[in-house]
């Protein structure tokens, strides 16, 4: 039987030109908006479960987000993590009992074909199928350049990156790759 090993895959990005930088952030403002209004309908519904709020969430989110099914997936499973980590801490922390958990601007979570992996950049792909590279700097990418050659070719699967805003221009990235090893 294959063994299954997952790693994440940590890179950073070049300083990103404004014109870039504008677009991106543009995608972090949706997500962020889009994943806080995924916690609000869940908790306001009492949602026990992914496919339900998938059902019941995906008509306005069309309108008001993106169409993507792939992307609204990404969504509650983010939620869904953020409401876990606050009822962890509210658990612990009594100023977090009275309060609705929020995620935080300033990262993105999503998985693939909303982004794709190559040796040079990673691909983002926005609502209007514009693609948006973000380049891998130097050092970090050959640091795992065979890594990322087999994730181009197949050989080693990944699932969902993480998008992390960072001081002016830079984007750190961090792929969660899964190895199967007979």
């Amino acid at each position: 039987m294959p063994e299954i090993t997952e790693e994440i895959i940590r890179l950073q990005s070049v300083p990103l030109t404004r014109d870039k930088m504008l677009r991106i952030s543009r995608e972090f403002e949706i997500y962020h908006n889009a994943t806080n209004f995924v916690i609000k309908a869940i908790l306001k519904e009492h949602i026990p479960t992914s496919s339900k709020t998938f059902e019941l969430v995906k008509d306005e989110f069309v309108k008001q987000f993106d169409p993507r099914p792939q992307y609204l997936n990404d969504v509650i499973k983010t939620a869904r993590v953020e409401i876990g980590k606050h009822r962890k801490m509210a658990a612990v922390v009594r100023s977090f009992r009275e309060k609705i958990p929020a995620f935080k601007p300033g990262r993105i979570i999503v998985s693939p074909p909303i982004v794709r992996v190559r040796e040079k950049a990673l691909l983002l792909y926005t609502k209007e199928n514009d693609e948006i590279p973000i380049p891998y700097d130097k050092p970090t990418r050959n640091r795992v350049i065979d890594k990322l050659r087999d994730m181009v070719n197949g050989s080693i699967t990944y699932g969902r990156v993480r998008l992390t805003l960072q001081r002016a221009g830079y984007i750190k990235i961090d792929i969660r790759a899964r190895t199967e090893t007979s």
